[in-house]
């Protein structure tokens, strides 16, 4: 018996095969991508359809129920109800369009939308109606990262009205941040007294007058007066901080306004000027910014040290991403920071072949981070990056690729609204340790014999005349219709101090007095123009002797330059020896808000 029972154990099952007591959960990754393309062939074939769905205009098409059921709410309740259209074999739907319709049909079927700022609205509105969240999501997003002071009070006001969270108060930061540009757009004079309240009411906007809030409400008003006076004591109470305007502006207020205020104040309470909070905008601080610094109890680790001229304070900006080094660096006219290309460091101590980056990156003001733009078409180091016409500008730069060292003629060209690097015209010289500067709608790029200028309305590079003493690795800014051009280095690898000057409208180079430097503190200086004057910022290192040891030690000076008396004097000195600034340190000048700032001293 117990040999008859061993045997029944190990008995196979009527196919052959041993029987086990373990399950095998076998799954196809494929399978989900697999069904979803052969739906979409058959849609598009229009095989086994079972539904007709017309939208305006009588548009038509033809679908299947369990496909619209599984992706909407809205179909899976109409299919599924009993009522009548569950039945039908036709259903009309009010209030989406054709292209609109076609757009979530192809999302149900393939997963994929295209976005376009003709069709995000109107999609967003089927997506709303079907119940579509992920769709409208995906709507919002791109709303969000297209936003510009032409559209963010429509987008906003759209956000409201659908009541979708994340876009709305994306929007409404946006409009904060950017506010004295957008108050000039006709869409905000169509702000409901809800929403304009919403804005004002609030520490984050970016005004460095009080004044501009009050100017903005009264141009609000003036476009329905009548509607609209009533709102006033509410707004005014609520939105204006009268502790922080100035008296002699608060007695110039016409008498009606002033009557609002004065019900404002009633309404309000006494204000106490020690209580009223300042906005972001009037804390912001004009500071020189230095990266590629290294802190000097951090090794190599780069830091970006911001100086606070007139307070004597320094504060730290978070980092490039990924350690970046020699990137290009923009301050657009809206004080947006930017950075681009570079590349990141190797942990050989022998190794100069860097691999250039594409990254591009933009700095958030409020978050003290860098937050990811698109990527340049082109990888490059040392680029420079220039503001022109709306959209901004990579020139040139150099690459480590095939036989080595590699300058770069490429140019491309970043445009906002449309999110997107696209390449212009290259330059008809390869440049690298170049300068590029922007005005009155051109560009203007600077390189030793070589001096072009570039037209980005015909998409056109041209020739003038060079600079009288030939340099490379000098510095570039504008001031006061010109373009200076300060030291460099010559063709026998000898450093100049020389100060050239060339009118724009006269197409004429004029010779300056040297900055006055010693070469023996082997000196790296870099040009800014900070509160509308021009300023060096220089490096120097001094080497001294204290009982046969050789000690080095750093100062970083500022000078302003005078340009009646064509002299330099210097304006201040940083901390001793707070932080290292490399041979390739680079300076820019933005206004930054301390309290959103790490300070160092």
């Amino acid at each position: 018996m117990a040999a008859s029972a061993d045997l029944s154990k190990s008995s196979p099952t009527p196919n052959g095969i041993p029987s086990s007591d373990t399950a095998s959960d076998a799954m196809d990754p494929f399978h989900a991508c697999s069904i979803l393309k052969q739906l979409k062939t058959m849609y598009d074939e229009g095989q086994l359809t079972d539904i007709v769905v017309e939208v305006d205009h009588g548009k038509t098409f033809s679908c299947h129920r369990n496909v619209l059921a599984a992706i909407s709410p809205y179909f899976r309740s109409m299919f599924t109800s009993g009522l009548t259209e569950s039945t039908q074999k036709e259903v009309r739907i009010v209030g989406v369009e054709a292209e609109s319709m076609d757009l979530v049909l192809n999302y149900a079927y393939t997963s994929r939308v295209v976005l376009t700022e003709a069709n995000v609205q109107a999609l967003f509105t089927a997506a709303s109606i079907f119940q579509i969240p992920s769709i409208q999501d995906q709507c919002a997003k791109y709303m969000i990262s297209h936003l510009d002071p032409q559209n963010s009070i429509g987008v906003f006001i759209f956000a409201d009205h659908y009541g979708h969270q994340e876009l709305g108060d994306r929007s409404k930061e946006y409009i904060r941040k950017k506010f004295l540009c957008v108050t000039k757009e006709q869409e905000f004079l169509q702000l409901t007294k809800d929403q304009l309240i919403s804005i004002l009411d609030s520490d984050d906007l970016n005004v460095d007058r009080e004044e501009h809030v009050y100017e903005s409400i009264v141009r609000w008003f003036e476009h329905e007066q009548n509607e609209r006076e009533v709102h006033l004591p509410e707004i005014f109470a609520k939105c204006i901080r009268f502790p922080l305007m100035e008296d002699t502006f608060i007695e110039k207020i016409p008498p009606q306004f002033a009557q609002a205020i004065a019900k404002s104040c009633v309404e309000k309470g006494p204000a106490s000027p020690n209580g009223c909070t300042q906005r972001l905008g009037m804390t912001a601080s004009e500071m020189i910014i230095c990266f590629d610094a290294a802190h000097k109890h951090s090794g190599k680790k780069q830091t970006v040290p911001c100086l606070d001229i007139f307070t004597g304070r320094v504060f730290k900006l978070c980092k490039p991403p990924n350690d970046l080094r020699e990137v290009g660096i923009l301050v657009s006219p809206d004080n947006d920071i930017y950075i681009a290309g570079g590349y990141r460091p190797s942990s050989s101590e022998v190794s100069i072949d860097h691999k250039a980056e594409n990254d591009f990156w933009m700095y958030d003001h409020s978050t003290n981070r860098w937050l990811s733009k698109p990527s340049l078409l082109r990888a490059r180091i040392g680029c420079k990056l220039v503001y022109c016409c709306g959209k901004m500008y990579a020139i040139g730069g150099r690459v480590y690729e095939g036989d080595g060292r590699n300058s770069l003629k490429s140019v491309e060209c970043y445009d906002s609204r449309e999110n997107r690097w696209t390449t212009v015209c290259a330059m008809p010289v390869a440049m690298e340790f170049h300068n590029a500067v922007e005005y009155k709608e051109k560009i203007y790029v600077l390189q030793g014999e070589f001096f072009l200028f570039y037209e980005p309305q015909k998409d056109y590079w041209g020739f003038l005349t060079p600079m009288t003493v030939p340099r490379i690795q000098g510095l570039a800014a504008v001031y006061k219709n010109s373009i200076y051009y300060i030291a460099g280095t010559c063709g026998n690898h000898q450093r100049m101090f020389t100060v050239e000057a060339y009118d724009i409208e006269l197409n004429k180079w004029t010779r300056k007095k040297d900055f006055p430097c010693d070469e023996s503190i082997n000196p790296y200086l870099k040009l800014v123009l900070f509160q509308n004057k021009l300023h060096l910022f220089v490096r120097a290192t001094q080497v001294t002797v204290e009982e046969h040891v050789f000690r080095t030690s750093r100062k970083n000076s500022l000078y302003q330059y005078d340009d009646i008396t064509d002299q330099w004097m210097k304006v201040y000195e940083t901390p001793d020896r707070l932080w290292d600034l490399g041979r390739h340190f680079e300076c820019a000048v933005a206004k930054l808000y301390p309290q959103c700032l790490q300070k160092v001293l």
